[in-house]
């Protein structure tokens, strides 16, 4: 087994994937891999990509039905951006869970992290909805402050981290930010966060190979409970680990 916690592959509802066959490629390469689930989470961005219920679910019975056409089971989802009122679009039926069940992928912006971040995460769980992170490798603050996630995650919210990062296809920053956050226990699935079947396709096998190598503990606790995610049970992350600082010493020398 493995799972996509993360794509665009709904087409012509975001700026993923722009055609059926553009779909149809980046599940193939997705069943290729030995992707066996891949969730279809479209962009949910008020005043950009704010996603009516009814078009999803029309595209997503389509791409569904392509994915089992290949072996793939394709799951309903959504990456939220957060805004204050998440909790009130949850309640209006604008914005869903993974799978329909409790788990929630929410983006922040790039370059901040906003003040109401906690709270919007600590009313959501409050209704039963667990919160995902996505990509915070990607978030500037966090990459250079992982604490703030250590924050996240011991307050009960998941994190994703996107295949891409950690295979260098954003850049040495983020792949050695993605990196760091596996070696802290601080991710808890992988996505391929596929846009296209070029560049951001829907690659995740070699990530989950990198986590081996970094953090085999990490790696065997998301092969065991990535699927009770997407069945909405409750899990119980691995203990955030502190990374050993260099000594003074060590930094010297290493500078020769």
């Amino acid at each position: 087994m493995m799972i996509d916690f993360h794509s665009h592959i709904i087409p012509n509802i975001d700026d993923g994937s722009q055609s059926f066959d553009i779909t149809k490629d980046m599940l193939k390469n997705s069943a290729q891999e030995g992707t066996t689930h891949i969730c279809a989470t479209s962009h949910y961005i008020p005043g950009e990509f704010e996603q009516q219920k009814d078009t999803y679910d029309s595209a997503f019975v389509k791409v569904k039905e392509m994915g089992q056409d290949m072996g793939i089971n394709v799951i309903k989802g959504l990456e939220v951006y957060i805004t204050p009122n998440l909790l009130e679009l949850y309640n209006n039926g604008l914005i869903w869970c993974l799978n329909d069940r409790k788990y929630m992928l929410i983006e922040l912006p790039m370059r901040e992290f906003p003040l109401y971040t906690e709270d919007v995460f600590y009313e959501l769980r409050l209704k039963g909805v667990t919160p995902i992170l996505a990509h915070p490798e990607r978030n500037f603050k966090i990459a250079n402050n992982p604490e703030i996630l250590k924050n996240l995650v011991e307050q009960g919210n998941l994190a994703q981290v996107n295949a891409g990062s950690l295979t260098g296809a954003y850049g040495n920053t983020i792949k050695e930010a993605a990196e760091q956050l596996v070696k802290r226990n601080l991710v808890h699935m992988v996505g391929s966060d596929g846009h296209n079947n070029e560049r951001r396709n829907t690659f995740v096998k070699k990530a989950l190979s990198n986590i081996k190598e970094l953090n085999p503990e990490l790696h065997k606790w998301i092969k065991e409970n990535e699927i009770n995610i997407l069945n909405g049970e409750d899990v119980s992350p691995l203990p955030v680990r502190e990374l050993k600082k260099a000594s003074l010493f060590s930094r010297l020398f290493s500078k020769k």
